[in-house]
């Protein structure tokens, strides 16, 4: 009867050894196949590198230059929305699409008669206008863009006598 226990912890402790030497002994994935890919300074990086943990000349990080270009504007396609006041949200309606963009806000006026005042809204803030000068003097233009995020809201209430709405989607997204 002892002989047979005998085997059996024979076998059960071979099988263990085995399985242990399997796990430390077997071959070790590449750094690139963990995505550690990148062996350029590290003053590339946006945020702190992390060092592959089987050969410390590869890393990964967010590299500044790919970031900069997630976010630049697109303005091979620009989308041309109304300057009348309507209110429009990114990643809504017709900019459903997008993720970021750049709104560019644009008026442009010869003086009338009156003076008039033109104004750009994100998120219900006034962050530019265009104001008349001098009666029947010159002609004003103004424009200006800005960064604006999903969910974010913006609107053109151009008053002027050409006024322009241009959406500029970001490059990476």
């Amino acid at each position: 009867m002892k002989l047979p226990i005998i085997i059996t912890a024979g076998m059960l402790t071979a099988a263990i050894a085995y399985n242990a030497y399997a796990l430390t002994c077997g071959a070790q994935p590449s750094c690139d196949s963990l995505g550690y890919t990148y062996t350029g300074s590290t003053s590339d990086c946006l945020n702190k590198p992390l060092k592959c943990p089987f050969n410390s000349s590869y890393f990964n990080c967010t590299k500044k230059t790919d970031a900069v270009n997630l976010l630049v504007p697109n303005y091979n396609r620009g989308v041309t929305l109304s300057a009348n006041g309507t209110t429009y949200t990114v990643g809504s309606g017709n900019l459903a699409s997008y993720s970021c963009g750049w709104v560019l806000f644009e008026n442009y006026d010869t003086n009338g008669e009156m003076p008039i005042e033109s104004q750009w809204y994100i998120n219900n803030v006034i962050v530019g206008r265009q104001n008349s000068g001098t009666v029947l003097k010159w002609t004003t233009m103004n424009s200006g863009i800005y960064f604006v995020n999903k969910g974010d809201t913006f609107k053109n209430v151009g008053k002027a006598g050409i006024n322009k709405l241009t959406f500029f989607p970001c490059k990476g997204f």
